[in-house]
């Protein structure tokens, strides 16, 4: 009983700690979406319109919680969400319902390298019948020329965002002139992902 309560009076520290600044609120809101990014402190102070001096104090205690972890790269020191850190998915649950899951997914597609559009063929927000109804996997239409390793690790960080197994999420990867001539060919399966229920992330895909 007693170790309970020594449980829950470090959790209530803990969370204490977390949600006491609006600016921590503002970096984690930046950095959970978007854990293959990483951010000096000057890059954050452009991006969220906050002063360097009050980034510096929360980036400091963000990573002594264990939140972020931080690297010094040539004369700054550039900062990162920790994917092993303490209750990093329930955190993770409250960035996506606090912005939403279509702000958080174009997040986490931030800088792919060669993406042109994106969508999710389903509408969201997710809901578990949703989830529990589909047949197979939900697919994840990516359209660029996009290294492999980038296609495989959106594909994770978008299940991860929905609370989904990456098993649920289907990554569908297409060379823009393919996708094109699959439209204009009434392709199938181009059709089936045109005409189902979808979320747009990044850009339009021909109609």
């Amino acid at each position: 009983m007693a170790s309970d309560s020594r449980a829950a009076g470090r959790l209530n520290e803990f969370l204490s700690e977390l949600f006491a600044s609006k600016v921590r609120a503002a970096v984690l809101g930046q950095t959970i979406p978007r854990p293959h990014l990483a951010w000096s402190l000057t890059e954050f102070s452009r991006l969220l319109d906050l002063p360097i001096s009050s980034l510096q104090h929360e980036c400091y205690k963000l990573e002594r919680l264990g939140i972020l972890v931080s690297q010094r790269e040539g004369a700054s020191r550039r900062y990162r969400i920790n994917p092993d850190g303490p209750s990093i998915r329930e955190l993770t649950a409250l960035v996506v319902s606090a912005l939403g899951p279509e702000e958080v997914l174009r997040g986490t597609l931030d800088k792919i390298q060669g993406l042109e559009s994106a969508f999710i063929a389903t509408i969201l927000p997710l809901t578990q019948a949703a989830v529990s109804g589909a047949e197979g996997s939900i697919p994840l239409v990516l359209i660029g020329e996009i290294p492999l390793e980038q296609i495989d690790a959106a594909q994770e960080r978008v299940a991860a965002l929905l609370g989904l197994d990456s098993s649920q999420v289907e990554a569908v990867f297409y060379l823009p002139e393919d996708w094109e001539e699959r439209v204009e060919q009434r392709a199938a399966y181009a059709v089936w992902l045109l005409e189902s229920p979808r979320t747009h992330l990044v850009g339009t895909p021909i109609d």
